[in-house]
Formats: structure tokens, sequence, C-alpha cells
């Protein structure tokens, strides 16, 4: 028997209704802010996230899916959205489209971590990005957005944190305070060996370490806005202005950096208070390198990725009721043989109505029909009996919630079937 790889999950047919529910509100969301649908390839050219995520990240250090194809060509299987979406308006001259280009997508996401819940080494991500623009007020929208659609799913206990990580120049002053408090408070004898290469390659990230012994340094360690320009400064306070005229709640956290080296400027992240082990919903921010670093012109760019599975963890955990759809669903079944033709007419007659119905086969009891009528929660059975002179209404439709039957001819079926669609 083969068992799934671990790390990867089975969505079963009881658990599509939250994958849909999440789904409608996202795509109904994404086209009232004006997005639209994006979809990228599950592979690109393993460069292109080492351009854009950066080969400090734990993400490229650790958690790709990379291979040689039989084209001897260096593969990775998408541990993110963005990267993908941003070599798309570059390949697709996307730059010559009304700016900014808002899109969005739904994916599958690929990261060789450690599984637990909400985190798989495949997982599910929607994401937006706004590109083309570097206006404040965009990264307050995708900020909205994403506090939005979460509200509108019906979760209540959740959080946001925003920082600024300023411009290059800020941080590369801030990085020089950085690693010099990394030094002398004796972070460095912490014998954290991801840090110990962060503060190598890339000593932002080492504020995103998770050791419990790095954790306390990090509380002390100084805040990159004592390092923001002017303009960093001016461009956080409009951002935080949106936010405020969004009636969004909102604590400022020094430390966020987010894990990826792509952002500028605004960084945010939204967590829930349901779940304190994985926490993390959303995270996003601007990203006006990065399109650059892929090959493209100078074009800023802000946007945010939100992890399915932990969203769908909170919609079950929080008891959140489903919106039932449309409960009209029809069983067909005959009496026997010589009438079954006519059975199928009457279930292609609903279908051509758009009403979800199926047909019994010729073989099950009507006692088992009927059980199999209530265990996939039909709403409706209708029985076929034989079609002759001496018995007109040879059709019975039983309401299975209220438990009526009444018998009626194919005109009064043809109207019942009408009425319901």
């Amino acid at each position: 028997m083969f068992n799934l790889i671990r790390g990867t999950k089975d969505i079963l047919p009881q658990d599509q209704k939250y994958w849909d529910y999440f789904k409608d509100n996202a795509f109904k969301l994404a086209d009232i802010y004006g997005f639209e649908r994006i979809d990228t390839p599950t592979f690109e050219m393993t460069d292109l996230f080492l351009r854009g995520i950066g080969i400090g990240t734990d993400i490229v250090n650790k958690e790709t899916y990379t291979f040689l194809d039989r084209g001897e060509n260096n593969i990775t299987l998408r541990p993110e959205g963005t990267a993908s979406v941003c070599r798309a308006y570059i390949q697709n001259g996307m730059h010559n489209d009304a700016q900014p280009k808002k899109l969005y997508y739904f994916t599958s996401i690929f990261r060789y971590e450690r599984p637990q819940s909400g985190r798989l080494r495949e997982h599910h991500q929607f994401g937006i990005e706004t590109i083309g623009n570097n206006d404040p007020e965009l990264d307050g929208e995708i900020i909205n957005f994403a506090w939005t659609l979460l509200k509108k799913i019906g979760l209540k206990q959740i959080n946001l944190k925003i920082n600024t990580i300023g411009n290059k120049n800020d941080r590369n002053h801030y990085i020089k305070s950085l690693s010099k408090y990394y030094l002398e408070s004796k972070w460095s004898s912490s014998e954290c060996k991801d840090c110990e290469q962060r503060i190598k390659i890339n000593p932002l990230r080492i504020l995103d370490c998770k050791n419990n012994d790095c954790q306390n340094f990090i509380a002390s360690a100084p805040a990159m806005v004592d390092y923001a320009s002017k303009s960093t400064l001016e461009h956080f306070e409009k951002v935080k202005s949106y936010l405020d005229l969004s009636e969004i709640p909102y604590t400022i956290d020094s430390k966020l950096v987010r894990g990826l080296d792509y952002y500028t400027n605004t960084v945010f992240e939204i967590t829930s208070d349901q779940n304190k082990s994985q926490n993390a919903l959303v995270g996003g921010g601007r990203y006006d390198g990065l399109i650059e670093q892929l090959g493209g012109s100078s074009t800023p760019g802000s946007g945010f990725g939100m992890g399915v599975e932990r969203v769908i963890n909170e919609i079950i955990s929080s008891k959140i009721e489903i919106p039932s759809k449309n409960r009209e669903k029809i069983l067909f079944t005959s009496i026997n043989k010589k009438s079954f033709e006519q059975t199928i007419k009457f279930k292609l007659l609903a279908r051509n109505n758009n009403i979800k119905s199926e047909l019994s086969t010729i073989n099950r009891s009507l006692k088992s029909t009927m059980r199999y009528a209530n265990n996939k929660d039909f709403s409706h059975i209708v029985i076929v009996g034989d079609n002759d002179e001496k018995n007109l209404n040879y059709i019975s439709i039983k309401n299975l919630s209220t438990g009526k039957q009444s018998n009626v001819n194919e005109k009064k079926l043809s109207h019942f079937l009408n009425k319901i669609q």
C-alpha cells in the first residue's frame, strides 16, 4: 500500500467546502479591489529564486526542492509566489500596460521544512501583487485587503504588526549598528550556527531567528526606525495614516523584517491569537528593487502571501459556519428495468436545468437507494414507476428533509424541476 509523502495532504471531499469558501471570498474581493488573476508554472529556473529571494535566506539555504532536469537545467519547485509573478511581468511586457499592474494568484508552494500543523512541504498560497507604483497608499491597500479578507471570512482574533526596514542606504547604516551589537552583546557567542551565517551574508536575517537563545538578544537589538531617512519615515507615516482611515488596529514591531531579501520599506504580518504555535497567517510588504534584480527596469512593487492551510485551520478551529449553497440535489431511481430508460431521461432533464442530480443504479434496492440518498445529503428522491394508461401519476417525489411524498405526472415533474433550479 502507498502512503502520502511526508509533508503533503489530501484535500478530501468533506473538506472542500472550506476551500471553496476561502476561494469564493478571496477571488470576489480581488475583483472588487481591481486585481486580475495570473497563474505561473510550478517550477522555474533556480537562479530566479536565488536572485529574488536571496542566497542568505532559510528558504534558499534549507527549504527549496531543487534538481537537474534531463536537459541539465537547474530547476526549483516554486517556494513562493512573488518572484514568479515578477518574472512574468518582465517577460510579458506588462510594463506597457496601465500601471500599477494588480495581480492575484492561488497556487501550490513547495518548501522542504519540518511538517507541522498549518505547515506542509506542499501547501497553498493566495497572494496579491501591485507592480509599477511606489505610492505608500498602495502599501496600505494591500494590508487593508488582507485584513478585510480575514475579517470577511469570519476570523476575529487577529493582530496586525507593521514595520519599515527602509531603503538601501538606511539599511546600510542600520546593518553596521546591528553587526556591532551582535559582537558587543556576546550574541556571537550563543553558538547559533544559523545566525553565524546570517551575520556574514545578510545581517538583517538574524532578527528573524526563531532560536530561543537568540530571542533575548533580538529583543534588545537596535531598532531599524532609528536609522530611517526622512523619506522612509514619511512613507511609513502615510501607510499608517491609510490604516488609521481604514480603522485597522496595528502594532509597530521594530524587529519585524520578514524572511525574504527583496523587501524594502513597509513590511507587515497578520497573526492569530487562536493558534500560538503557527500563528502567522499573512506576510508581505514593499519590494521596490526586486524586478531590477531579476533583469527588468527599476520598478516598484508591493504584495503579500497568505497561507491557505493556516487560514482554513483557523476557520475550522473557530467553528465558523460555512454558508450553505443551494441544497437542491435530486436522486432519481426506477422501480424496475422497464422504467429505467425513462428515469435516465428525467435525470438528464434535471441536469439541463442545472440541478444537481444522480441516477441510482438498476441493481440497487429501494431501501438501499433511500439510505444512499440520506447519506449523500440529497434533498429529494424521484421514484419512477411504469408509465401506462391506468396510472398517469406514476412518478413519486419525496422531500427527504420533511418526509412529504407526492405522486405526479411528467408535466408536474417538469414544473417541479423548473421551480427548484
